[in-house]
């Protein structure tokens, strides 16, 4: 037993983290070197040559995905109980999604002219791109609800392995 935890249990803590890591700097990646316009934060290490940013059918919406799995998971790992880690990943799923419908012509016009307005410079220069450069996809919904899916099933089988494991 290590922290209270038999190594079964151990290792499957580990791996959830290791997919937390994995899934964020893929991610990043993704943005960094198949975008030709990555987010405003991550432009300093955009690469020079972004031939990947043609392959969108392949990179497109894998962001969205990977990011709503790997901060899904290190949510629910923060939630004491399966049940409130179940609830930490769909809350976030929800605020996922309404920033991803957020970018739709019907709504990004009218946040961007009332953020510029309402938040400081230097801030809304960080985050004022998301809606005057980013465009809605239906596919980052799709990739987002399908990364909120994994995190689920991986919080589930970890929470039953643990239940099994203290009985």
């Amino acid at each position: 037993m290590w922290l209270g935890l038999d190594k079964a249990m151990t290792r499957d803590r580990l791996l959830a983290g290791f997919t937390v890591v994995a899934s964020l700097s893929l991610a990043i990646a993704v943005y960094c070197f198949a975008r030709s316009v990555p987010p405003e934060v991550l432009s300093t290490w955009t690469a020079t040559n972004n031939e990947l940013a043609s392959y969108t059918a392949i990179f497109g919406s894998a962001p969205s995905f990977f990011y709503t799995l790997a901060i899904g998971l290190l949510l629910g790992a923060c939630a004491a109980g399966e049940d409130r880690a179940r609830l930490h990943c769909l809350a976030w799923t929800g605020l996922s999604l309404m920033l991803e419908l957020s970018q739709h012509s019907l709504f990004a016009g009218a946040i961007s002219d009332l953020g510029a307005e309402m938040i400081p410079g230097p801030a809304w220069a960080v985050v004022g791109p998301y809606w005057s450069r980013g465009i809605f996809d239906p596919l980052d919904v799709l990739a987002t609800l399908a990364g909120c899916l994994v995190a689920l099933t991986i919080i589930s089988r970890l929470a039953g392995r643990t239940s099994r494991a203290v009985r």
